[in-house]
């Protein structure tokens, strides 16, 4: 079984930066597999994920999401701004 939080955010050699067309492979051959699939849900989200290097996550998913998801999905005042 794959444990979610089994990442890392440090990668300790560099990741060669992928093209808009070796991603959009990348997910076509995910999205044409007929065995990804049939995988549940959450497993597909994760191979998503995957296919996403961790320095595009890094530059565009924001540090403090967990704490104020609220804030970037509803627009509602951020955790740290309540006082």
């Amino acid at each position: 079984m794959t444990n979610l939080n089994n990442h890392s955010t440090s990668n300790t050699s560099e990741e060669p930066e992928l093209s808009m067309e070796e991603l959009d492979a990348k997910w076509d051959a995910l999205e044409n597999d007929p065995e990804f699939r049939k995988k549940p849900f959450w497993q597909r989200i994760v191979e998503i994920g995957n296919v996403v290097p961790q320095s595009e996550w890094r530059k565009h998913f924001p540090r403090d999401f967990a704490r104020n998801a609220e804030h970037y999905m509803y627009g509602a005042p951020r955790e740290d701004e309540e006082e």
